[in-house]
């Protein structure tokens, strides 16, 4: 869990903007997340501690569908998409392709979570 590294973010700062490259996932420590669609900006989802997010990292090729802002003080675990990948793959080789399959179901019930949104 060394790979873990402790972030923080003020009030009001962008954590990351859709369109941008995705190599980074996050695990709140502290505080509230606000997800906010691609196109509108409006919000569609509020994350708090124990949530993660930024499960696009994982996918190959992976661009952020949706920007992320801090609503007050917020603590999150970034790993690198590289690092979880040499931990998965470290640990079993069937690992890394049960992950990028649950983390591709993620990512499609996140688009369907903005969309009702």
């Amino acid at each position: 869990m060394n790979d873990f590294e402790e972030v923080k973010f003020a009030p009001g700062e962008r954590l990351f903007t859709a369109g941008d490259v995705a190599d980074k996932l996050y695990l709140i420590v502290k505080g509230t997340v606000q997800m906010l669609d691609a196109k509108s900006s409006q919000p569609f989802a509020d994350l708090k501690e124990g949530e993660s997010f930024g499960e696009q990292a994982m996918l190959p090729g992976g661009i952020r569908g949706a920007s992320a802002q801090a609503l007050d003080e917020v603590v999150c675990l970034q790993i690198t998409a590289d690092s979880i990948k040499v931990l998965l793959k470290s640990q079993s080789p069937i690992l890394m392709p049960l992950f990028e399959a649950l983390m591709l179901q993620q990512s499609m019930h996140n688009a369907l979570r903005r969309k009702v949104a």
